[in-house]
């Protein structure tokens, strides 16, 4: 029972979350510029930190191949 009546409500809610065609144009003065600069800061401080990972194993790799022996770029 409980069931049902949360998926009523659920359907309900629906109508009332979905935004009409005439509010993209209201974007510029709302706070979803801040949000969407906020996603894009976030979204390069994630792919720099995954670049200096990946810098970090490449490094850890080449120093494992001089000490043992073999020549620089060299893969098993």
């Amino acid at each position: 029972m409980r069931a049902v009546f949360f998926l009523i409500l659920t359907i309900g809610w629906v109508g009332q979350a979905h935004a009409h065609l005439g509010h993209v144009g209201e974007l510029a003065g709302h706070s979803h510029w801040v949000a969407v600069g906020a996603a894009v800061g976030a979204a390069a401080i994630a792919a720099w930190l995954g670049k200096r990972k990946l810098d970090a194993e490449e490094a850890e790799a080449e120093q494992a191949a001089e000490e043992a022996g073999e020549p620089a770029g060299a893969e098993a």
